[in-house]
């Protein structure tokens, strides 16, 4: 019998505390358990708006994340409008998303994207990893990569990410869709030639069987990008080989 493949970590999924979930907390753990990976952190939404709208009880949050002994994650999605009132403290790993983009979905919509972002982390800086970076190409009609015109902006987005200290998620959920993560591999080398090595991976799993989905394709990808770490949390950050 062949021993179970072991996958570092996954560090981007939903549970029934978002609204476009409905997992448990005890099968996302024995589901994570039974797909070999080591390190998982649950991110469920916290949002004001659109369709992943949704308010944590943050209390209760961390009282049941702390009961099976899990670091206390959030995706915390803001539009840079409306009032956002939450104390990031309580987490331990803060995902910061941005969802909203324009339809049709175009590069003029893409760009409106990062102009956005960009406002909302030079205003914002309190998380820890930034989010799906290239997230509306997901949504796009045939999947169309952003454009070198708008590679600027996304320097721009990479190199705040750096002065801060933050960490860049490669989410894996498009991996099955177009055969790249966000960000794409054209970003994540961009990122590298920038001096970016922080690294965090996610699935962004909103059902068990999502969990863990395109993790070891993007390891590899990574590898052959030339990382040689990501980050896991584990009492503290620390940097694990990959």
């Amino acid at each position: 019998m062949s021993a179970k493949k072991t996958i570092i970590a996954d560090y981007h999924i939903h549970s029934r505390f978002s609204p476009d979930s409905e997992s448990e907390i005890e099968d996302i753990i024995e589901t994570a358990s039974e797909k070999g990976i080591r390190y998982i952190i649950i991110t469920d939404h916290y949002e004001l708006a659109d369709q992943h709208a949704n308010t944590l009880n943050i209390d209760l949050y961390r009282n049941v994340m702390e009961k099976y002994s899990l670091p206390v994650g959030v995706e915390l999605g803001w539009d840079g409008i409306k009032e956002l009132n939450i104390d990031t403290k309580k987490f331990d790993y803060v995902l910061l998303s941005h969802h909203y983009v324009e339809e049709p979905i175009t590069q003029q919509s893409y760009k409106n994207y990062l102009v956005r972002l960009l406002d909302i982390m030079q205003r914002f800086d309190e998380y820890h990893a930034l989010a799906h970076l290239d997230f509306p190409r997901r949504y796009h009609r045939t999947r169309e990569p952003f454009s070198v015109e708008l590679y600027d902006l996304i320097t721009e987005i990479l190199k705040l990410v750096i002065k801060n200290g933050k960490m860049l998620e490669v989410n894996t959920a498009t991996i099955e869709l177009y055969g790249e993560p966000h960000p794409s591999m054209e970003i994540l080398k961009l990122y590298k030639s920038l001096g970016g090595r922080n690294i965090t991976i996610g699935s962004d799993a909103h059902s068990l069987e999502q969990i863990g989905r395109g993790i070891e394709r993007g390891i590899e990808i990574l590898k052959e990008l030339g990382y040689n770490n990501i980050l896991v949390f584990d009492a503290e950050w620390r940097e694990v080989r990959i």
